[in-house]
């Protein structure tokens, strides 16, 4: 049995006559009349009652009839399913971001246009640091991220750059640096500084010593934070200070200022990231609204 059997029978009982039911599916009349025997042959029992009227369907052949249009109406969702499927329009989506960036304005502007251009696609969204997101998206478990050093070279990711993230310098309010800021890393020297371990995030941690060795400047770690939530809790507890990104100013305690100094010019690119090789297409949907959304400049 073939889902043109189906299609068949369902035209002869909408039509009321397997002669208009022939003109209604295009085919001749005596191949239409073999396909209901050849059915109801398979099937073992008789669908219609053949009158000199027409044609009126057997007790059997009423219920089959029910059955027969729920496969094909199932069938007919499941094909269109498949087609949304395919052009990115339905699906699902793991998505990370870095810790404290999820509340930059163009993030926020990013969900908003991609849940109005595709509302059937679902989205889970993590907060993690770069080096396990990049650990989760090359394993499978994210489809994608925004992440910060994605490694230079590597073919097996693709991204791009949707911002770039200035560093500031947070100390507590009642420091004398919130009193007097210092112009120069170098005045830091002698200060209680917040830091994290390298292992943390290697890229970032070797690109902001590299950044204190130009200016001439050795922080003198007190104490550590895993991850920027962490240190600008540290800071807010007044126990120093610390080199955080921007966005961090963003819904920070009053108990911490934040600072611009003069030779911190480090720009980190927040880029999104993904597998080359990953080709659903709710992803790349996704990378075209991000793209979208994305200023030219970046």
């Amino acid at each position: 049995m073939e889902l043109r059997h189906l299609r068949y029978f369902v035209a002869v009982t909408e039509h009321g006559s397997i002669s208009q039911a022939a003109r209604g599916v295009h085919i001749a009349q005596p191949a239409l009349t073999k396909q209901i025997r050849d059915l109801e042959e398979e099937l073992g029992f008789t669908l219609f009652e053949r009158r000199s009227r027409g044609i009126q369907l057997t007790p059997a052949g009423q219920q089959f009839l029910t059955d027969a249009t729920r496969i094909l109406n199932e069938v007919a969702l499941a094909k269109e399913r498949a087609r949304r499927v395919s052009n990115g329009q339905i699906g699902s989506l793991s998505i990370a971001i870095t810790v404290l960036h999820a509340l930059l304005p163009i993030f926020s502007q990013i969900m908003r246009a991609f849940r109005r251009s595709l509302p059937s696609v679902s989205i889970s969204l993590r907060q993690l640091l770069s080096g396990p997101q990049l650990e989760e998206i090359r394993s499978g478990r994210l489809d994608a991220g925004f992440l910060f050093f994605r490694p230079a070279g590597d073919e097996a990711l693709a991204g791009f750059t949707i911002h770039r993230e200035p560093l500031v310098l947070a100390v507590p309010h009642d420091s004398d640096w919130a009193a007097k800021p210092p112009e120069r890393l170098q005045e830091l020297c002698d200060a209680d500084f917040l830091w994290f371990p390298r292992k943390a995030s290697p890229d970032y941690h070797d690109q902001l010593i590299h950044c204190f060795r130009k200016a001439g400047f050795t922080p003198r770690v007190t104490q550590e934070g895993e991850d920027n939530s962490a240190l600008l809790s540290l800071v807010a507890a007044g126990l120093g200070c610390t080199i955080l990104p921007a966005t961090a100013s963003i819904n920070a305690p009053d108990s911490v200022v934040f600072l611009k100094v003069k030779d911190l010019d480090i720009k980190l690119p927040l880029e999104l990231v993904w597998r080359s090789d990953n080709s659903s297409p709710a992803l790349q949907r996704f990378v075209e609204v991000v793209q979208a959304c994305v200023s030219p400049d970046q």
